[in-house]
C-alpha cells in the first residue's frame, strides 16, 4: 500500500521585503533603517524591541536595494 508523500514546509525569510520603484526611491527621503529609528539602542548598536537590527541597517538597506530593488522595512519603525 503506497502512503502519500508529505509536501515539505517551504523555507521563506522572516523578513518581508518590500518594492520600492526605483523613481520613488530617488523622490523620497527614505528613513528606513535602524540608525534612523527611536527603538535603535546607538551605543549598542541594537533593537531595543529585540529585533535583529544587522539586517536593517542603513548600509545593508542600500545593498539590498541595488541589488533588489528591495527594501526590509520594520513595521515597528519610528522616527525621533
Amino acid at each position: 500500500m503506497n502512503s502519500p508523500k508529505k509536501k515539505s514546509n517551504r523555507i521563506r525569510p522572516s523578513i518581508k521585503r518590500d518594492k520600492i520603484h526605483p523613481r520613488d526611491f530617488l523622490a523620497y527621503d527614505f528613513r528606513s533603517s535602524c540608525d534612523d529609528c527611536t527603538h535603535f539602542d546607538r551605543t549598542n548598536e541594537v533593537c531595543t524591541l529585540g529585533y535583529n537590527a544587522a539586517l536593517h541597517r542603513e548600509a545593508e538597506q542600500l545593498r539590498t536595494y541595488c541589488l533588489s530593488g528591495n527594501m526590509a522595512l520594520c513595521r515597528f519603525h519610528e522616527i525621533d
